[in-house]
């Protein structure tokens, strides 16, 4: 179900800031995210099991609250019960575009990532938290087309792009350093605003 409260202003909100917050799905209320919630995600963040898969590896609580405070401007996290088990991003960009279109190009797509606490996988909310984080961006900010990207090996994150309607544009071929020091394929997906209404 797409979150609750995102109307169609006639003037779009060009920042997340400007979103009528907390959202509300079926299975989880989505708000964003704050400088002291990196302390509430760190236990499951620091994972292996998370980290296996995230850009930034942060050693230490005070790393991890360093990078979380450099990333509030496209942060938004997932609760269930009161509780953060999903952290994520909706980070508006320029379309490609050649020079003297720049500005019917500007911020016309997102890119999203988002995390999930491994104690609560297997019930669908990386699938629900995924779907608003799109829905936001296409409903909230007005963005064209939404695209998110993964290491070909995380099946997980591939299924869920693909239970939310997008699709695969590319597979690219050790195209990625993992922290493993293998070199592993990328996968890129998308979904234009016009596919999900």
């Amino acid at each position: 179900m797409r979150p609750t409260a995102l109307l169609t202003p006639l003037v779009r909100p060009s920042t997340l800031d400007e979103l009528g917050w907390p959202l509300h799905t079926d299975l989880l209320t989505l708000r964003r995210g704050r400088s002291e919630d990196a302390e509430a995600v760190w236990p499951w963040y620091r994972l292996p099991e998370v980290q296996e898969w995230t850009t930034t590896l942060s050693p230490t609580l005070a790393d991890h609250q360093e990078w979380w405070d450099r990333t509030l401007d496209t942060c938004v996290v997932g609760l269930q019960d009161g509780r953060i088990v999903a952290a994520g991003k909706i980070e508006r960009q320029d379309a490609w575009s050649q020079a003297d279109m720049r500005e019917q190009a500007a911020g016309q797509q997102a890119e999203i990532g988002w995390v999930l606490d491994p104690a609560v996988q297997g019930r669908g909310l990386g699938t629900a938290f995924a779907a608003a984080l799109r829905d936001v961006a296409v409903d909230g900010l007005g963005v064209r087309r939404v695209e998110a990207s993964c290491f070909a090996e995380n099946l997980a994150s591939r299924r869920v792009m693909e239970k939310i309607g997008m699709r695969l544009e590319g597979t690219f071929r050790e195209e990625s350093l993992h922290r493993s020091g293998r070199w592993l394929d990328g996968m890129s997906y998308a979904q234009l605003a016009s596919e999900v209404r």
